[in-house]
């Protein structure tokens, strides 16, 4: 049944991210986005990473999960705290 719903939607067995590595990924990148705002700076001068690189990882989570799943959403809220996050 799952398959099918993929099929379904038109995603490539290869482009869908499972549930539990899009939890593990999201979960990374929310300690990040913690640590930012945390200390207030801008994500490059503490990580090393600009904000293009990290909002690539976030969007690659949003393009390989299925529609509408709690991931795909957590994945857009992070995205939006991340730039909340990214200030002078």
């Amino acid at each position: 049944m799952r398959e099918k719903t993929k099929e379904a939607l038109g995603f490539p067995r290869a482009c869908v991210m499972s549930a539990r590595n899009a939890d593990v990924i999201l979960g990374h990148l929310s300690a990040l986005v913690r640590e930012t705002g945390r200390y207030g700076g801008r994500i490059e001068r503490i990580h090393g990473m600009d904000l293009h690189y990290w909002t690539g990882r976030i969007n690659t989570v949003i393009d390989q999960t299925v529609l509408f799943s709690p991931q795909q959403e957590r994945a857009k809220r992070l995205l939006a705290s991340l730039y909340s996050s990214d200030r002078e």
